[in-house]
């Protein structure tokens, strides 16, 4: 009995959603290269501040197909590397932690905040991702097409763990 009392408070403390909000913009006056997924997945441990956002790389939509189909095939090599994470804690507005994309794990702090909204909890975090830097190779013919940093947006309404 005391060992699922403990189960219950533990997880009172956990918010999660499946269908958070990660898009970025990699463009330049050249090209206008967005995508976006509505289908990220995002939990939050407000007793230790751990947190952590993943998304399938083959979530992301562009406005043209054929713009999907190279990022999933040329770029982010989706079928080697399916998805993109960042794991580590929230601490008075940054989320301090590792990045995971294309294979490549860095280290990274991104301004971050997470409020409280009817028993929600909203995160919202806007930051560079240096594109070379996870091992995405961009050719040199489309080199003044595609920006060296993404921009990227991560938008969630975190539901308290049932």
């Amino acid at each position: 009995m005391a060992l699922l009392a403990l189960t219950t408070s533990a997880f009172a403390q956990q918010y999660l959603t499946r269908e958070a909000t990660l898009s970025f913009d990699a463009g330049s006056p050249l090209e206008d290269i967005y995508a976006v997924s509505e289908s990220a997945s995002a939990v939050y441990d407000a007793a230790t501040g751990k947190l952590g956002v993943q998304v399938l790389m083959t979530s992301f939509q562009f406005k043209r197909a054929l713009m999907q189909e190279h990022f999933n095939e040329n770029y982010a090599e989706s079928e080697k590397f399916p998805k993109a994470q960042f794991t580590g804690v929230y601490q008075g507005g940054e989320a301090i932690g590792q990045l995971t994309i294309h294979g490549q794990t860095k280290d990274i702090a991104v301004p971050c905040e997470i409020l409280e909204a009817d028993g929600s909890l909203i995160l919202n975090a806007e930051f560079p991702v240096n594109i070379e830097e996870f091992g995405i190779a961009i050719p040199g013919a489309v080199a003044d097409k595609i920006a060296k940093d993404a921009k990227v947006q991560v938008k969630a309404t975190l539901k308290k763990r049932a």
